[in-house]
């Protein structure tokens, strides 16, 4: 359910602390949690929603923690830090993390979002995650954003880098059983036309063996290779 008034306000302070920041305009905060159904259900003056902070989000996001990466690694190669970049800003790994925040609990969705079990879609998650950053840089600047990128990613640096190519692996598994390539598939393209959202099946001997998401194909393919992977072994 959507969370109004005094427990609204509360949910906002409490996340303010936890993002280090104690916004001048809360209503950049507000935004970020602004989902597109809520202000197609409210009048015209207020139909200010959270897609156009998406957008700017995943860019300073992805800038942030590339940032970061450089630093642990200045000459190391790029492709290294690209998959471990890929890995820290996937879905996933912001859905986690805007779950941590309490992000699910104060997402404003209109009725019919709600109803149909919006506020568990972990895509919104991801979604508010990065409009929560962008309103962060807008609202207290470079600086701002970089201390909460940091808090949030510089421990977790090592785990991008030993990201594995979830589809390099697969194939290297179906080889060694002398079984077919396997093909990726887009089923879906859902989300705005600046941050689409990929559904891609995986189908192995023209079977779907699983499905993946993500903000791009390649992140998708990565995802679907992953969940066929704990399938074939047994793990899913």
């Amino acid at each position: 359910m959507t969370v109004h008034g005094e427990a609204f306000e509360a949910g906002l302070a409490a996340l303010e602390a936890k993002l280090g920041h104690a916004f001048a305009d809360r209503e950049l905060l507000v935004r970020a949690l602004t989902h597109t159904s809520h202000v197609n259900e409210t009048s015209a003056r207020r139909r200010a929603h959270n897609e156009p902070l998406e957008f700017l989000g995943d860019s300073v996001l992805g800038f942030l923690v590339s940032d970061l990466l450089h630093r642990r690694d200045p000459e190391g190669p790029e492709g290294p830090k690209s998959r471990a970049r890929a890995h820290l800003v996937n879905a996933r790994s912001l859905a986690r993390r805007a779950e941590r925040l309490g992000l699910p609990a104060l997402l404003r969705l209109g009725r019919g979002e709600e109803k149909t079990g919006g506020r568990g879609k972990t895509a919104l998650w991801a979604d508010a995650y990065e409009a929560v950053v962008a309103a962060l840089y807008l609202d207290g600047g470079l600086p701002a954003a970089a201390r909460f990128v940091a808090a949030e990613f510089d421990d977790a640096l090592d785990e991008g880098f030993a990201a594995v190519d979830h589809k390099s692996a697969l194939q290297e598994l179906l080889q060694g059983r002398g079984e077919a390539t396997p093909e990726y598939v887009v089923d879906e393209v859902a989300g705005p036309s600046h941050r689409p959202r990929f559904r891609v099946a995986c189908r192995i001997g023209g079977e779907v063996s699983a499905w993946g998401e993500g903000f791009s194909k390649k992140e998708a393919q990565q995802d679907a290779a992953r969940q066929a992977l704990l399938r074939l072994r047994g793990e899913a």
